[in-house]
């Protein structure tokens, strides 16, 4: 018998009763499972994007989050998914005073010469304001939105209540690892929500970018920054998104792309710490095309193991050798027992001869890798979600630079990381062979 504490019964019926009203009360009774057809699978990704957004800021990012699960979930729910817009009603200046002022314990006059009451931008978590601190300088300040961290305690303990009854009570608990999600979505929330956290995230980026003259991280202001209230340099420059919305401005284009591109590269290959959603709305144009990175709530991190282990999945890929894929594979994460080699290395094969062995191919990166999170799917292969994170990250960096250049090739600037750094050997041989099909 499951139990939810008494405090959360209203929220957990308007919960329940959402789920109902867009047709997914199905998925708590016993012995349901969820539907096989892809058109049905559309569908019920459509209900739990609505659902979700209806239910608030947690659903909201547990479903962005499980957007970046295509190893986990079915594509047409991923794709759902991944639409889900974090935008709310602004908080009022009134509310942000308080905010303000309870967190760094001053009145907002004695911390900020100028506080501008327009946000840059609301999200469900926060948004952030322009303000000049009382040296005169330009700062973006992160506020918190009042009572988040409560809101979100509660429904991650109703999601577990409902993630328990899931798997005792029906098929679809035994289809997906639940508890794994779960455990995922709450500690990637939980930093977010911590934003001393970001702060660190950045200026951990700053340090390892510091060679870079194209990249501008920016600087944090430690002695006006708290878990509810972030402080950072204001960087002015010009949002990407609104030079992709306007083609007849002055700028070269390509030069951007190259720029964004190497930059997420050198984070990805060389410092092994990236910025992990490098969408338009996170990237400003500065002077001389020079990039300037916002927003580090999500950020990926991969070891030097970590590393290897891609260029050998890359490696098996173009050789042709199964056995590396699958025992690299199983050195990542979960190969299920049951695993039916034959058809996996067909498969894999398949998307081979598709991706790498026809002269002339033009599809992305991003298909590709797509196309191989659909494959590890259908076989049920788990694998650490700083590997998905990864890949999610470099098809967001291909989705903007073909929106900004379609003639750019993402596959084409990664030539350059061939030719350095602890992976010289391995990624040389490895690119040396893409090249020569």
């Amino acid at each position: 018998m499951f139990e939810i504490p008494v405090r959360h019964f209203a929220r957990y019926y308007e919960i329940i009763s959402v789920f109902i009203r867009y047709g997914l009360g199905y998925l708590f009774i016993p012995g349901n499972s969820l539907p096989a057809k892809t058109d049905n699978l559309t569908i019920l990704g459509i209900r739990l994007r609505n659902a979700f957004t209806e239910l608030g800021p947690t659903f909201v990012k547990i479903g962005q989050i499980a957007s970046t699960r295509p190893d986990l979930l079915p594509k047409p729910i991923v794709q759902e998914l991944a639409k889900l817009q974090d935008r709310v009603q602004p908080l009022s200046i009134g509310v942000v005073r308080q905010v303000l002022e309870t967190a760094l314990q001053a009145p907002l006059e004695s911390v900020y010469h100028e506080f501008k009451p327009i946000p840059l931008g609301s999200a469900s978590m926060g948004q952030v304001h322009e303000a000049v601190l009382k040296n005169g300088d330009r700062v973006a300040v992160k506020i918190q939105r009042p009572f988040i961290q409560e809101t979100v305690k509660t429904d991650l303990e109703i999601f577990q209540f409902l993630v328990n009854r899931i798997e005792s009570k029906t098929q679809v608990g035994s289809r997906y690892p639940w508890r794994l999600m779960l455990e995922e979505f709450s500690n990637t929330i939980t930093k977010e929500l911590d934003f001393l956290n970001e702060g660190r995230n950045a200026e951990k980026l700053a340090k390892l970018s510091k060679g870079s003259s194209k990249i501008e991280i920016p600087k944090i202001y430690w002695e006006f920054s708290r878990p509810s209230v972030l402080t950072m340099e204001y960087i002015s420059g010009i949002p990407l998104h609104k030079i992709m919305d306007s083609p007849e401005a002055c700028h070269n284009v390509r030069q951007i792309a190259e720029s964004l591109c190497r930059a997420i590269f050198q984070q990805i290959f060389r410092g092994g710490f990236y910025h992990a959603d490098p969408h338009p709305g996170n990237v400003l144009i500065l002077a001389e095309s020079k990039i300037g990175l916002i927003d580090f709530g999500i950020m990926g991190q991969l070891s030097a193991t970590m590393r290897k282990q891609i260029l050998s999945l890359v490696s098996g890929m173009i050789r042709g050798n199964y056995d590396l894929i699958i025992k690299t594979l199983s050195k990542m994460g979960i190969v299920p027992d049951s695993l039916d080699k034959n058809s996996f290395q067909n498969d894999i094969a398949r998307l081979r001869r598709k991706h790498i062995k026809v002269v002339g191919n033009k599809s992305g990166l991003g298909e590709s890798i797509q196309e191989f999170f659909d494959i590890i799917y259908r076989y049920r292969i788990i694998i650490p979600s700083e590997f998905i994170l990864m890949g999610k990250a470099l098809l967001t960096l291909e989705g903007t630079l073909q929106e900004l250049d379609p003639e750019f090739s993402l596959i084409e600037h990664a030539k350059p990381f061939s030719k350095g750094g602890v992976f010289k050997t391995i990624w040389t041989n490895v690119w040396n062979k893409i090249m020569s099909n």
